[in-house]
């Protein structure tokens, strides 16, 4: 299997221009020379087969051979909605979360929230996305959105078709996973900071239609919570050969 590269931007192109990261580890890593065949990815789901046709100090042109039309994807849209860890163990959900498939990340602000990433902190973890889903194989980057406020999220969500669930200790068990709730529509999974939700917030959940779950016995970190139940849900989607 051909080394798989990240290029920002369109394929209607013949020739196309890796740099920066990119190049970097193509030429510096890998060390990788002209005639060698790479697969090169956009992040949208198109992906296109190239021969490296020249190469610079920092710089290396990929002469196209192949396209494939992005396609409809099997997997059910998830969205990851979840209270920040701290540290470097935001970063470590990030990858993680891209690595399984995870259709967009929003972080959230709750009433026992500590930690607000800012702008900037998000910026930098894209480089981190790139890298998942070069390691994973996914064509579609995972998009991490902006913070937004719990109250906020759950207003502008519930106004969408999706199945909202939220990780409760008081929810029900893993058996929630193997009861037939399945479905097309996006599924929703909401994560609380290290203090819990609110019973207010909880009770605002459930109030827009969110299913309580109970992921595990014991009390879990953020990030742990956040990857069991995102994994769970891919786990347990239908098969796209069903």
């Amino acid at each position: 299997m051909p080394h798989r590269f990240f290029y920002d931007g369109s394929f209607d192109v013949d020739q196309l221009l890796l740099d920066g990261s990119e190049a970097h580890h193509l030429l510096h890593v890998l060390r990788m020379q002209a005639g060698d065949t790479v697969l090169v990815f956009n992040g949208t789901g198109a992906e296109a087969e190239g021969v490296i046709s020249k190469t610079s100090r920092k710089t290396v042109e990929v002469q196209v051979t192949a396209r494939h039309a992005a396609q409809a994807g099997s997997q059910t849209p998830l969205i990851l909605a979840t209270a920040v860890p701290k540290g470097d163990r935001f970063r470590w959900l990030v990858e993680k979360a891209a690595e399984l498939g995870v259709t967009k990340l929003v972080p959230l602000l709750t009433r026992r929230s500590s930690v607000d990433p800012g702008e900037n902190r998000l910026k930098k973890l894209q480089q981190t996305i790139v890298s998942a889903a070069k390691q994973s194989g996914q064509i579609q980057l995972m998009e991490l959105a902006e913070v937004q406020k719990w109250d906020e999220f759950l207003s502008e969500i519930s106004q969408t078709e999706c199945r909202l669930l939220i990780a409760d200790p008081a929810g029900s068990g893993v058996d929630f996973f193997r009861s037939g709730e399945k479905g097309e529509s996006p599924v929703v999974i909401l994560i609380g900071p290290e203090g819990g939700f609110t019973p207010d917030e909880l009770q605002s959940a459930q109030e827009k239609g969110a299913k309580s779950v109970r992921l595990s016995e014991g009390i879990l970190r953020i990030e742990t919570a956040a990857i069991l139940f995102a994994g769970l849900i891919r786990l347990t989607e239908p098969s796209a050969d069903a």
